[in-house]
C-alpha cells in the first residue's frame, strides 16, 4: 500500500476529514518518512501536487526529487496508476513505490484543467507556430508554466529538504514534451529528464534551447497517438498541424549536448517475448551530456511496463521490455554540477 496519506486543511479552519479535492499548504508542515500528502501551489488556482516521501529519508538530509508529469488528459490522480503493471497500484514495481526504493521523493503536480471537466489537464508543452500546439488548451491559452514550475518547487523547498543537484523530470505524452522543454528553459535547475513518448516540441518549434542536460528518451516505434515519424496523428486534439518527430529531437539534443555523429546500436535481449516488442538502445558518443534513446520497436503510447489504460487498437502494445529501473539508473547516474 502507498504510505500514510496526510491532508492538511487551511489555518483558521481546524483540522477535519478531509476530501482529495482539499489541500494543505504544507510548507512548514512536519512531514514524516513514508508519507504522502496534497498541497497547494500559492497563487495557482486548482492546480495541487501530490508529494511522496520515501521511507529510508532520516527527516533531516536533502532528498532528491523526481517530478512525474501526466499526459495531456489526465491529472495528477492518475499519473501513478498509468506507471503500474495492469494498473495494479498496490504493485511495487510503480513508479512512486519504485522511487521510494530508491530514496527520491516523489512531486506529482496538475496541469491546467478546463471546466466543467476539471481533471482533463495539460501542460504548455510547445508547439503552435509551425508543429501542433500540443494537447491543446495549456499551450493555445500560452499558461506559464515555466513560473508554474518555478513556484511548485519553492513550495516542494519549503516542505522537504531538496538535493539541488538532483532534481529530475519525467513524464508521458505531453508531459514528455514538458519534460523536454523544462529542459531547455530550465537547464540550470534540472540534473536530467526522461522523455516517455513525447518529444521536444517546444525547440523543434523554434524556442531557445542551447544548455546541455542529460537526456534519455523512451518511445515506440507503433505510437499511434505521437508518431515515431512525427506526423498529424493523434488521440487527444488534432489543429492539424503535425507533431516532431524523435529523430529531430535527438538530433536537436546532440547538438546542444556537444556528441559527435557516430551512434552506438545496441540491442537488448527480450525479458518477455510475448508481448510483441523488443528494444533497441541507442547512445550518441563524445557527448558532453548523456544523449540516449530507447527506440522500443513494436511499443505504443504507454508507459514502460505500465497501465494498458485503453485498448491495444487505441494507443499500442505496453512494452515490458522497459520498465522504471530505465529511468532511475539514468537519473542515478546524473549529478547536476
Amino acid at each position: 500500500m502507498r504510505g500514510s496519506r496526510l491532508l492538511v486543511v487551511a489555518a483558521g479552519l481546524g483540522v477535519a476529514a478531509c476530501s482529495a479535492d482539499q489541500h494543505g499548504e504544507c510548507a512548514g508542515d512536519l512531514i514524516a518518512p513514508a508519507s504522502t500528502h496534497e498541497c497547494i501551489v500559492p497563487n495557482w488556482f486548482d492546480r495541487a501536487f501530490e508529494l511522496d516521501v520515501p521511507g529510508s529519508w532520516d527527516g533531516r538530509s536533502p532528498l532528491p526529487v523526481v517530478v512525474l508529469l501526466h499526459g495531456g488528459g489526465g491529472s495528477r490522480q492518475s499519473s501513478n496508476k498509468s506507471t503500474c503493471p495492469g494498473g495494479d497500484e498496490d504493485s511495487p514495481a510503480c513508479f512512486v513505490p519504485f522511487a521510494a526504493s530508491r530514496g527520491y521523493a516523489v512531486v506529482i503536480p496538475d496541469g491546467t484543467g478546463q471546466r466543467p471537466l476539471r481533471n482533463i489537464r495539460t501542460w504548455n508543452g510547445g508547439g503552435g507556430n509551425e508543429l501542433q500546439c500540443t494537447s491543446g488548451p495549456a499551450c493555445k491559452s500560452r499558461v506559464d508554466d515555466i513560473r508554474y514550475f518555478t513556484d511548485l518547487m519553492a513550495q516542494v523547498r519549503g516542505t522537504i529538504p531538496v538535493d539541488d543537484h538532483r532534481i529530475y523530470v519525467t513524464g508521458i505524452s505531453n508531459g514528455g514534451a514538458m519534460s523536454h522543454r523544462l529542459a531547455c528553459e530550465l537547464p540550470d535547475q534540472i540534473a536530467a529528464i526522461v522523455g516517455v513518448s513525447g518529444a521536444n516540441e517546444f525547440a523543434d518549434d523554434g524556442g531557445p534551447c542551447t544548455t546541455p542536460v542529460p537526456v534519455r528518451q523512451i518511445h515506440g516505434t507503433e505510437d499511434p497517438c505521437w508518431g515515431f515519424l512525427g506526423g498529424t496523428q493523434t488521440c487527444l486534439q488534432d489543429d492539424g498541424r503535425p507533431k516532431t518527430s524523435v529523430a529531430t529531437t535527438m538530433e536537436g539534443w546532440r547538438l546542444r549536448n556537444g556528441c559527435s555523429a557516430t551512434v552506438l546500436e545496441t540491442p537488448r535481449p527480450e525479458r518477455d517475448p510475448s508481448d510483441g516488442t523488443s528494444l533497441v538502445i541507442r547512445t550518441w558518443q563524445g557527448c558532453a551530456a548523456s544523449t540516449e534513446l530507447f527506440m522500443v520497436e513494436g511499443g505504443g503510447h504507454t508507459w514502460p511496463g505500465g497501465n494498458p489504460y485503453l485498448d491495444e487498437d487505441q494507443i499500442g502494445r505496453v512494452s515490458l521490455e522497459v520498465d522504471n529501473a530505465d529511468l532511475f539508473d539514468f537519473f542515478d547516474a546524473h549529478v547536476h554540477p
